[in-house]
């Protein structure tokens, strides 16, 4: 539908609200491949930001396709076929195409589409999307089973061990590329959020084999996203501190740091009511009812890209998540956020100050505009 049309479909939404979902969708339009003749071609796929960007991202892609979704979803569907063209015989699934040419299979990027593809469908209803895009999930889905876990819990790796960069690119792969979280060895982790990103791969590929007639396969998928629930729960809740952290692999001890990550087992809803409220006082205490990349109290704690400052993708897995138990202060985040991208009327940034809210970065990012989007209809 034409934005017209979708808009109208929105009803009175607000002063702030219209205004931000209105420069949310310019933002995102504005990125797409219209023209040219790229790899992807001649599916019409999406640029993080066009300025800064010069190719399509792989959980970029997952996000950008939850946002089309709304109003467009042979558009959303475009984006990840067009993505996965590029898929290996092994399920892996590259880092960045890009406009030259390249191709980056170094390291991939934490796994959303299974997640992504079930919104779509949701939304859309094509089996015969469906039938295409399951084959390619499942072989996904063993990329991670047999290439980044030990069997039971998953972590992130890199393609090119022993050299100088490898440690790099392994951050990269998690997507919090300098994270705090990696300040140790990024490789020395199970980190709580990818653990939840793969609950939710395997519960959307259980519903997606439902959906085509595969109970059996349903059956096994409902089966493995359980148990990898269970061991966040068993492994990566402190139950001394009362906080649910990365696991470091050498010593079996949650990590000290508090990230949006540690919020994703509300997101997926396996918290217990009681593991909620510490983690809604970690919010109020830790993260002052906002939602940094890293708590505020941390010394770490800097503006340097993902190190501080708040980014809306995870911020809104986080808020959501407290949001799913009903916590207050949910809303207090949500409000911040919102508030710091209405008042930063120069664009959609890729990040924001999470202390004066100034706008970082590129100025007219597509995640950011897709969580904004989500911030606003999907409360």
């Amino acid at each position: 539908m034409t934005k017209q049309q979708w808009f109208a479909g929105l009803g009175d939404l607000g002063k702030r609200e219209a205004e931000l979902i209105d420069r949310c969708y310019d933002t995102i339009t504005g990125n797409i491949y219209t023209e040219g003749e790229y790899l992807w071609s001649p599916y019409r796929c999406t640029s993080p930001c066009k300025s800064r960007f010069d190719g399509v991202w792989n959980w970029d892609t997952a996000f950008h396709a939850l946002g089309f979704s709304r109003w467009d979803t042979e558009l959303a569907k475009e984006n990840i076929t067009g993505f996965f063209k590029f898929q290996r015989g092994d399920g892996q699934l590259p880092d960045v195409l890009y406009e030259d040419g390249r191709i980056i299979f170094t390291a991939s990027k934490p796994p959303f589409f299974a997640w992504a593809v079930q919104q779509v469908y949701n939304r859309d209803g094509s089996k015969k999307f469906l039938e295409e895009m399951y084959p390619a999930l499942v072989r996904n889905a063993s990329f991670w089973e047999k290439n980044r876990s030990n069997g039971e819990m998953f972590f992130y790796d890199a393609e090119n061990k022993g050299q100088d960069d490898y440690l790099m690119f392994v951050g990269f792969e998690s997507g919090w590329d300098n994270s705090v979280r990696w300040d140790g060895n990024v490789t020395d982790y199970y980190p709580v959020d990818l653990n939840c990103f793969m609950v939710m791969t395997y519960r959307a590929l259980s519903y997606m084999a439902s959906e085509l007639g595969k109970d059996d396969d349903s059956a096994v998928w409902i089966k493995k996203a359980a148990r990898l629930a269970a061991l966040v729960n068993e492994r990566m809740w402190d139950s001394n501190n009362c906080y649910y952290s990365d696991l470091i692999k050498s010593t079996g001890k949650v990590s000290n740091v508090l990230s949006p990550a540690s919020f994703m087992p509300l997101f997926i809803n396996i918290a217990s009511e009681e593991q909620a409220e510490c983690m809604g006082k970690v919010a109020v205490e830790r993260f002052k009812g906002k939602m940094p990349t890293v708590s505020f109290d941390h010394p770490g704690y800097s503006n340097d890209y993902w190190r501080g400052p708040t980014w809306l993708n995870v911020a809104f897995f986080a808020a959501k998540g407290l949001k799913n138990y009903g916590l207050s202060v949910a809303d207090t985040i949500r409000e911040n956020i919102l508030d710091m991208c209405y008042n930063e009327k120069d664009g959609i940034f890729e990040n924001y100050d999470s202390v004066t809210g100034k706008g970082l970065c590129c100025s007219h990012f597509s995640w950011s505009a897709v969580f904004i989007i989500e911030f606003i209809l999907n409360w």
